[in-house]
């Protein structure tokens, strides 16, 4: 797991959000003195492992961009005394309206947001292989399948809407847009989550499955996931990049789109972001094409996206549970005609 600020590697979550010692330690050090930083430059610098203490202002502004809650940090008078908060600042200088964040940590919000606290998972629904206890029966694990995609789906139409840009674009655009990335996302979100040792899947939504019982829903669907989550994390992408990659999923040129100079200046925004930040990473520089192959995995994904709806017509085609609406538009707006 990594650190949502920096990229560094991070075992636990801190004043709300998973982060690494230094930068738990950087927050709690600004909060309780109260410091105040300025920027050099133009208050965008890049936050990573290697130059995160290069720019304290916008280090600072990044932990706040991903979620960390200053009121949990126990100032000198409250310490001693765990749990209570103080109800109001000593004075409205102290609480400064946050200038404008850059694109790349708008975005990795916008990812922070919309992944599951993995201090309230959803296990009601877990179970681990056992020939004693009696099996659900083949329409429950459609079923199950189908309330697991429209349920992440939904988690997955939040995230869409928090990327800076997208409300913008006019209706028929994001919807179209939105159907179209949303398998892709769903994949890409879920193989970022899971790892090859992993027997559990954690999905959008919270839910906590075992593997196996993903296998007569998701069929050889879940079997190429896992290979594209092994390809993907042997790429060790950042927080940030992975969050320019989610968006970029999204931000796409798709056919029939109203006005697709919009949405291409977006993407050319998403992308100058993921390339800088790809840049001035020391772990990426150490990788030949590191930039070229990231945006490799985009294709991939659709290639995944035709699996998915393959294996939605499969089901269709067995008709032992009716397809909710949403999974029917998703598969009439893949339709090439």
């Amino acid at each position: 797991q990594l650190c949502a600020v920096c990229g560094d590697t991070a075992a636990c979550q801190h004043y709300g959000v998973r982060t690494c010692e230094g930068c738990k330690g950087f927050f709690k050090r600004t909060v309780q003195k109260g410091s105040k930083y300025v920027c050099l430059a133009d208050k965008a610098c890049p936050v990573d492992k290697r130059r995160r203490n290069r720019c304290q202002f916008c280090r600072f502004q990044k932990c706040l961009a991903v979620g960390m809650v200053k009121e949990v940090v126990r100032t000198d008078s409250l310490k001693g005394r765990r749990g209570r908060l103080p109800s109001k600042p000593k004075s409205p200088q102290e609480s400064p309206p946050s200038p404008p964040i850059s694109l790349i940590t708008a975005l990795v919000r916008a990812h922070v947001d919309t992944t599951p606290d993995l201090a309230n998972l959803d296990y009601s629904q877990y179970c681990e292989p056992c020939p004693i206890e009696p099996a659900m029966t083949e329409s429950e694990k459609v079923q199950q399948f189908y309330t697991l995609l429209t349920t992440s789906v939904d988690v997955i139409r939040y995230f869409a809407e928090k990327i800076p840009g997208y409300q913008d674009f006019v209706r028929e655009d994001k919807e179209l847009l939105f159907q179209s990335a949303s398998l892709e996302l769903f994949v890409l979100r879920l193989a970022y989550r899971t790892h090859s040792h992993d027997t559990k899947l954690t999905f959008c939504n919270g839910v906590v499955l075992h593997k196996h019982q993903c296998q007569r829903s998701f069929g050889d669907w879940m079997n190429a996931i896992m290979e594209f989550s092994n390809s993907l994390h042997s790429m060790e992408i950042d927080i940030s990049a992975f969050a320019c990659l989610c968006a970029l999923t999204l931000i796409t040129e798709r056919h029939g789109l109203r006005e697709p100079q919009r949405v291409e200046q977006l993407q050319m925004k998403i992308i100058s972001s993921l390339r800088d930040h790809v840049t001035y990473n020391a772990e990426a520089q150490r990788k030949a094409h590191y930039f070229s192959r990231l945006l490799g995995k985009l294709p991939e994904l659709r290639s995944l996206s035709v699996q998915g709806l393959q294996r939605i017509f499969y089901l269709k085609l067995e008709d032992l549970v009716p397809a909710p609406p949403l999974i029917e538009n998703m598969f009439v707006a893949s339709l090439p005609f």
